[in-house]
């Protein structure tokens, strides 16, 4: 479902005003198809200073208020990540599209719920899975769509962040039960080989993790996980968001390889390409100072002057915009909330179907056993 065909504009609300949310509203206030933006934030300051940027034409700290103007029929929820559920209600009560950022939910209950409602109003939603729409992985997306390297028999990632994302977002959550290292980055990870992999379901999950540096936090350093699949294919993962925060990659490195019965691809995505050596100490992560490139010296407890500057997964700020796959991937979106194409989005059911795979990955690491996967992943919960 996309928007009305009578409705040739779209009628923008963004809730969650942070680095993200303020990206998509960017790119919102200039594409065509956008004629009304209204933002919402907690924060009142915060809300106000991006509403004053792109001149929104609505502000609030209200998302019921916000959703309940005539002139939305669109909304993107860019909130932190354990603050999800609510505005996802709201949207899916008022029957409107959704780009969701990453999970529907941090409590799986609660995912199956909103996936459901999703489901049972037939709403487009959509989430926020941006290395869908980096060039690499849409060519070897393409490649193993014409079979190039036949049969795809087994996958191997490996994923690795500077800790300075688990400080972060650990910092941030008033429950930190499943904020680990794969739920809340070692998804995207997930979501490339299930995507690239095709249709396959998952059947038995064996796991362990280690977490001498964040399980004072209740939360782990490193998952190393093997699936099986029904087909008989294996992935094997491994992913660690406790690299030194002196790590020059400021947010994400991946590599996969997938190996088939008539060749194989390897993708090497640790940003080194670009390699920046400086005088000056290089910002690491997310916040607002880092995003914008401008240097702050006091954000990092270490020196960091040596940075893979691609390393930010949804793109870098140059000549006062935002580039890269987040820009595409939003305009993506505009594309078809206006005209019903098929994009390489997540879709809501896959991004539940991705945190019901991450969250039976901590919970077999934890048990120590091999997990039997059940064919309705929604099952899972009798076991988290």
């Amino acid at each position: 479902m996309f928007l009305n065909k009578s409705a040739s504009k779209i009628g923008l609300a963004i809730i969650g005003c942070g680095d993200i949310g303020r990206a998509r509203a960017q790119f919102g206030r200039i594409y065509p198809g956008v004629e009304w933006i209204g933002v919402c934030d907690i924060n009142t300051e915060l809300a106000q200073i991006l509403a004053d940027e792109i001149e929104a034409d609505f502000v609030t700290t209200d998302a019921s208020e916000l959703l309940s103007r005539s002139e939305v029929n669109a909304v993107i929820i860019a909130t932190n990540e354990t603050a999800h559920y609510a505005p996802v209600l709201l949207a899916i009560e008022r029957k409107l599209s959704m780009f969701i950022e990453k999970p529907l939910a941090v409590d799986f209950a609660q995912s199956i719920e909103l996936s459901n409602k999703i489901a049972i109003a037939g709403i487009d939603a959509v989430m926020g899975y941006t290395q869908r729409f980096r060039q690499r992985f849409l060519v070897v997306k393409e490649k193993l769509d014409t079979h190039q390297i036949g049969h795809v028999s087994s996958v191997t990632a490996r994923g690795l962040l500077n800790r300075t994302i688990a400080n972060m977002v650990l910092s941030r959550a008033n429950d930190q039960r499943n904020i680990t290292p794969i739920v809340t980055s070692g998804t995207h990870m997930l979501d490339m080989c299930f995507w690239l992999m095709g249709e396959t379901k998952p059947k038995s999950i064996f796991a362990r993790s280690t977490d001498k540096i964040f399980g004072g936090s209740g939360s782990k350093d490193t998952t190393v996980a093997v699936i099986e699949f029904d087909n008989d294919m294996l992935l094997s993962i491994s992913h660690s968001w406790a690299a030194p925060e002196n790590w020059p990659g400021g947010v994400y490195g991946m590599q996969i390889g997938l190996i088939g019965t008539k060749g194989v691809i390897d993708i090497d995505d640790m940003h080194r390409e670009v390699i920046l050596a400086s005088d000056y100490n290089q910002p690491s992560g997310y916040k607002r100072k880092q995003v914008d490139a401008q240097l702050d010296l006091k954000s990092n407890r270490q020196n960091r002057n040596v940075d893979f500057v691609t390393s930010i997964p949804f793109g870098q700020r140059s000549q006062g915009e935002m580039w890269g796959p987040i820009r595409d991937e939003t305009f993506s979106w505009f594309h078809r909330l206006l005209t019903g194409a098929n994009t390489p989005h997540t879709t809501a059911k896959e991004g539940h179907e991705n945190l019901a795979i991450c969250m039976a990955i901590d919970f077999a690491a934890k048990t120590g056993g091999v997990l039997e996967i059940p064919k309705n992943l929604n099952d899972l919960q009798k076991s988290f």
